[in-house]
């Protein structure tokens, strides 16, 4: 019997002794299988990360709703104090208020074929793109007089000057095309206006098609052709190309239209858009290694950090906030969702975005 207990206490002494020493191996980090993964969140912080990504996020982000409705057409409100954006299809008017964090209704009025909006800078008047079918229709509207106006049906492009003062706009010729592909008699043409339409001033006169206009810089009104060229037009009617034509272009300006934040397909053999900026004075391009799409970019006002959605699977994106002086970059947030565009509000506090699942507004505060 007394042989039995003094066996018993041996088997359990070397039992004991085993996994004392195991336990100490562990905690001093002398798993004998370094690569072994424990199955815990501790794991995330043994995988490399790319050299030019910080190693921490910003303070974790919480993501909240912004848009009880699918939303296009996003902008600051006239006062900074939130977001105004419309309904997709219907065109009703929402507002979002950050200091009470709450929707509101502006405008119930549906607008038949809706499409969307360009927003003046400042904030009272709109230009509504419509569905129709012999091409997009543009409408003017003053949120303070009430007034609309139908411009020219052959008005296909439009933009805001920098301080909305006027409009440039693309006339497309009323000729078609003929069979050999190029246009005949009447040439498009290019003009800038009062806000409504009025008072116009031809400044170009052109052969090439389907233009989409827009005026990054007070002097420069800038557009893109079907063949994924921009081009630069003063006001006096003085040409000059900018980017030569590339696969899959996407544009990006930032807010005083010093610099271009573009995207295009580098590489034929890959579905993936790559990342460059262009300064429009020196006309430098320099590469920013990041492999997304300029729509998903939203500039700060300081002209060197955009925030972008990074694809992190082929459905779901991540936020990053990106140093385009130094390439620097900084995870902001994991949404767990696809994303569209992105915006920054009026204080750069809060950074709204748009889930391509739902198609609601989404944010996120980045700043006290």
């Amino acid at each position: 019997m007394k042989g039995n207990k003094f066996f018993s206490f041996l088997i359990l002494s070397l039992v004991l002794t085993a996994f004392l020493a195991g336990y100490i191996m562990i905690s001093r980090g002398l798993d004998s299988t370094p690569q072994s993964k424990t199955g815990t969140i501790l794991d995330k912080f043994g995988n490399p990360q790319p050299a030019n990504i910080e190693d921490q996020k910003l303070e974790e982000a919480e993501i909240f709703v912004v848009s009880s409705v699918k939303s296009v057409s996003v902008s600051n409100s006239a006062d900074r104090k939130g977001v105004v954006y419309f309904e997709k299809n219907t065109g009703k008017l929402f507002e979002f208020n950050f200091e009470n964090n709450k929707e509101q209704l502006v405008s119930d009025t549906v607008l038949p074929n809706f499409l969307s909006s360009i927003w003046s800078p400042v904030k009272k008047e709109v230009l509504s793109l419509f569905y129709s079918p012999d091409g997009t229709k543009i409408k003017y509207h003053n949120y303070d007089t009430g007034k609309t106006i139908d411009l020219n049906n052959n008005i296909h492009s439009a933009a805001f000057s920098p301080d909305g003062g006027l409009i440039a706009y693309y006339l497309a010729g009323t000729a078609s095309l003929s069979v050999s592909g190029p246009l005949t008699s009447e040439t498009s043409r290019i003009y800038i206006a009062q806000t409504d339409g009025t008072y116009p001033k031809k400044i170009l006169n052109t052969r090439i098609i389907d233009l989409d206009i827009s005026w990054p810089i007070k002097d420069k009104i800038a557009f893109s052709t079907p063949t994924a060229e921009i081009f630069l037009l003063t006001e006096e009617g003085q040409l000059t190309k900018f980017i030569e034509s590339k696969p899959g272009l996407s544009t990006q300006w930032s807010k005083t239209g010093s610099k271009l934040l573009f995207s295009y397909l580098g590489d034929p053999s890959s579905s993936m858009t790559s990342l460059w900026i262009k300064d429009v004075e020196s006309k430098s391009e320099k590469d920013l290694n990041i492999l997304t799409t300029a729509s998903k970019c939203t500039w700060s006002i300081d002209d060197i950090t955009i925030f972008c959605a990074v694809p992190k699977t082929p459905s779901i994106d991540d936020i990053y906030q990106i140093n385009t002086t130094d390439g620097s970059q900084k995870l902001v947030a994991e949404p767990n969702m696809p994303i569209g565009a992105t915006f920054l509000t009026a204080l750069e506090n809060n950074l709204l975005f748009t889930n391509i699942a739902d198609e609601k507004l989404y944010g996120l505060k980045i700043s006290d």
